[in-house]
């Protein structure tokens, strides 16, 4: 396969069939000369490489680029390369850019990271002037954080004030054509990520929302354990070793469910991970996130054929009788877990769930893959 010829001032090299663009900025964010550089890319039938030091992080709608054009992340590692999510080390690019990465089914935090709730909200909205995009959002970050978007943009930074009319005109003089937003939200010490995507559908519009929410106080401690936030839900943290009790999540699980009850959620699910607290993320390998809970909408419940009265704990009815929908709560039943059996039992407590719910159900929920 011939290099690649591309003109643009961000491409760095060229190689068989995939492009490089090298950059040191401590964080790479979705610009819109580097977005433009990989829908070029893509067009021209190539792959798209991102090359940074080893200390760069980027930003959760950054790497959502990435990941959905199969576009790569390779970082130097002296003279040699290495993938960003792989621990395979490369004499250069083109083998790096193909290494395998595993997902370890582990939350261990990085130094100078913090725990993270990341939340995929998929919700209806019928075709009517009444629709108002950006309302998810702001329904989550209020009842996780307290606090509301301040700036938005299609690309980063999003410099627009926020405003949900706004956002709803935007997206609807670009309908039918679908719409990918970013927004950003203050916390106290870090900031909260949003992606929202704007589709229309058969019967309306449908809004997906991504939230990567750093929780507020929470950081490494010196000790090599972990912050974990505290146990009666009010987001504040305390500083525990690696043997302390496991995380409460908040009010994640009732979040979800007050969403149910105002929107039409179609799925929604929430995952604990980690990252840094400014809402980006290092280079390094990225455990599974840990499952926290889900919505499954009226229509997947109808579709899926569930009796909610025959499904074990942890799953309850939230929303309209005549339409319910299912929350699921993958709190284990045990008290006093902590790290990784604590972990393994909200596997568990999903697995069972799954079943109840069907065989189609875990490819219908996305299970394990919370990006």
């Amino acid at each position: 396969m011939d290099d690649v010829t591309l003109a643009h001032p961000l491409v760095d090299a060229v190689g068989p069939g995939f492009v490089v663009s090298e950059t040191d900025a401590a964080v790479v964010s979705l610009s819109s000369a580097r977005t433009g550089l990989v829908l070029e890319t893509r067009a021209a039938d190539a792959a798209f490489v991102l090359l940074t030091p080893s200390s760069s992080r980027v930003t959760p709608a950054m790497l959502a680029m990435l990941r959905r054009t199969s576009s790569a992340w390779v970082v130097r590692e002296g003279d040699r390369y290495r993938a960003a999510g792989s621990a395979e080390v490369t004499d250069d690019v083109a083998t790096a850019m193909l290494a395998p990465q595993d997902s370890p089914r582990s939350t261990r935090l990085g130094a100078d990271e913090v725990p993270w709730v990341e939340v995929v909200a998929a919700v209806h909205h019928p075709a009517t002037e009444q629709a108002a995009i950006g309302r998810t959002a702001e329904l989550l970050l209020a009842g996780l954080a307290d606090t509301a978007p301040t700036g938005w943009g299609t690309v980063e930074p999003a410099t627009l004030a926020w405003d949900v009319g706004a956002v709803t005109d935007f997206a609807r003089g670009r309908a039918p054509r679908p719409t990918r937003l970013v927004a950003v939200a203050p916390l106290e010490g870090g900031v909260a990520s949003v992606q929202i995507r704007v589709e229309r559908s058969a019967t309306g519009v449908t809004e997906e929302t991504r939230l990567a929410l750093p929780r507020s106080g929470s950081r490494p401690d010196g000790s090599g354990g972990t912050t974990r936030l505290d146990r009666d839900g009010s987001g504040g943290a305390v500083r525990l070793d690696r043997h302390a009790p496991a995380p409460v999540d908040g009010p994640v699980v009732a979040v979800l469910g007050d969403l149910a009850r105002r929107q039409r959620v179609l799925l929604a699910t929430a995952w604990r991970s980690g990252g840094h607290p400014d809402g980006t993320l290092a280079a390094r390998q990225r455990g599974m996130p840990v499952p926290l809970g889900a919505v499954v909408g009226a229509a997947a419940v109808r579709d899926l054929g569930v009796d909610p009265a025959t499904l074990p704990d942890g799953a309850s009815v939230v929303g309209p009788a005549r339409v319910p929908s299912l929350l699921l709560d993958f709190a284990p039943s045990e008290l006093g877990l902590t790290g990784g059996a604590e972990v393994e039992a909200r596997w568990r407590r999903l697995a069972v769930l799954g079943t109840a719910l069907g065989p189609r159900a875990t490819s219908l929920l996305g299970f394990g893959d919370a990006r």
